[in-house]
């Protein structure tokens, strides 16, 4: 149990889980089971704090759909102690910044702001996620704000392929539904639903405190231990969340849709991939998206838009996902060209299962990969993002070991990754093209 003391003098009940040998990351794991993680970057007095909670669109209710990005919003609407004004003014005035967004596996909240004034926002940030009291009133409120944010989304045609996709790759499974929630409000989400959701899955066990910047080791254990004793309450993953397993594809699963305002098709092809505790697998795709579409000379970029010149743009990417991954290719072009893409596409895949790519594109590939990793956790507030997002998977080490991984992979290890989950035969597609003239 937590207790009383003199930061002064504590000796903190904790257990460390992480080498500061093996990892530039000191984790800990409280007695509460809070899960704090902290690196010191002095190079500027600034620090990120980035709470990270087992809170996404997987632990919903199957009848409140959305039910946790409405929380996500709820959260800065202030407490019995702290208002939102009061908090927005204590950053404003410390040139600091606050955001938060929500995901399938997580909901996470994040400060940045100077480092000697940080205990005072980091008591009222703290409070506000912990202790959200959600009033009747500003849920009224904010309801409208969130009903225009799943509107704008549904005005984006890019995102509607996209989501389409999701569904009939993930059909039975929350990974299918928008993390926004649906055009329509279920009748249950109400104020009192959401504070019972917040009362049940915002507790210590189930959250990670990221602590990035200007800040030793005892500075954050000190901040931690004098500010967030919240008490320990057992509460397993099964009670926190309502899962069900990944349909797998076994044939091509199609939706096609039409809409006024657009010139060009859109066409987004979707495949099952591995979940997070699938490491090499997993990283192999981030190796597939680039050797595909990753620049000029990538596959589908140097065939289908510089030599045949059938489609406007295309990209790939692979959202890595607790429970199962989904790697997508997203293609912009005239609807003439639908059906011949697609099936250049799948040549391309069958390609890929039966030959082993060549020693220099693979480098290549690697080179781009990598580099990515190091532009993108270049800033403190990146850090703080990739070690919670990993840590709330439960995979933290893959943070670490990223970049090592992706340069042992050969050869072989990406053509069998395709053929384990590349296949021309079994994905979903959907379409999205003007009305017919």
């Amino acid at each position: 149990m937590w207790f009383n003391h003199n930061p002064a003098e504590i000796r903190h009940p904790a257990q460390a889980i992480g080498s500061a040998q093996a990892y530039p990351v000191n984790c800990t794991c409280l007695e509460n089971g809070l899960t704090l993680l902290h690196q010191y970057i002095p190079l500027a007095p600034v620090v990120t704090v980035d709470i990270w909670v087992n809170a996404g669109a997987t632990t919903e209710p199957e009848t409140i759909p959305g039910l946790a990005h409405v929380l996500e919003h709820m959260i800065f609407k202030g407490t019995e102690t702290v208002s939102h004004q009061e908090f927005d003014r204590l950053l404003e005035r410390q040139g600091g910044v606050v955001n938060a967004a929500t995901g399938y596996d997580y909901a996470h909240f994040y400060i940045v702001t100077l480092a000697d004034r940080l205990e005072q926002s980091f008591v009222q940030f703290v409070e506000l996620l912990m202790h959200a009291a959600i009033p009747e009133s500003e849920f009224m409120q904010e309801k409208e704000i969130i009903r225009a944010e799943i509107d704008q989304a549904y005005d984006n045609p890019d995102w509607v392929v996209y989501q389409s996709a999701r569904q009939l790759l993930f059909p039975n499974h929350p990974y299918g539904r928008p993390v926004l929630g649906l055009p329509e409000f279920p009748p249950l989400l109400s104020a009192a639903h959401t504070r019972a959701f917040h009362h049940q899955l915002y507790r210590p066990e189930n959250m990670t405190i990221v602590l990035v910047g200007d800040l030793t080791q005892e500075q954050a254990m000190d901040l931690v231990y004098k500010h967030c004793h919240w008490p320990y309450v057992s509460c397993t993953k099964e009670r926190l969340t309502t899962k069900l397993p990944p349909v797998p594809l076994y044939q091509r699963s199609h939706h096609a849709m039409e809409t006024t305002g657009i010139s060009q098709a859109r066409m987004t092809m979707a495949w099952l991939g591995p979940g997070v505790s699938v490491k090499e697998q997993g990283y192999g795709f981030d190796l597939l998206s680039v050797l595909l579409t990753g620049g000029r000379t990538s596959r589908l970029v140097a065939d289908l838009l510089e030599q045949r010149g059938w489609i406007h743009d295309i990209h790939s990417e692979f959202f890595l996902q607790r429970e199962g991954g989904c790697f997508t290719l997203s293609v912009w072009l005239d609807p003439d060209y639908l059906e011949v893409v697609e099936t250049v596409i799948c040549q391309h895949l069958y390609q890929l299962r039966e030959t082993c790519i060549p020693e220099e594109e693979l480098r290549r590939c690697q080179q781009l990969v990598v580099n990515d990793f190091i532009f993108g956790t270049e800033m403190i507030n990146q850090l703080a993002g990739l070690y919670g997002y990993y840590s709330i998977l439960g995979e933290l080490e893959q943070a670490f070991t990223y970049p090592k991984l992706i340069q042992s992979l050969e050869p072989k290890n990406i053509q069998q990754l395709a053929q384990r989950y590349l296949s021309p035969n079994s994905y979903a597609v959907t379409t999205l093209t003007p009305p017919a003239t």
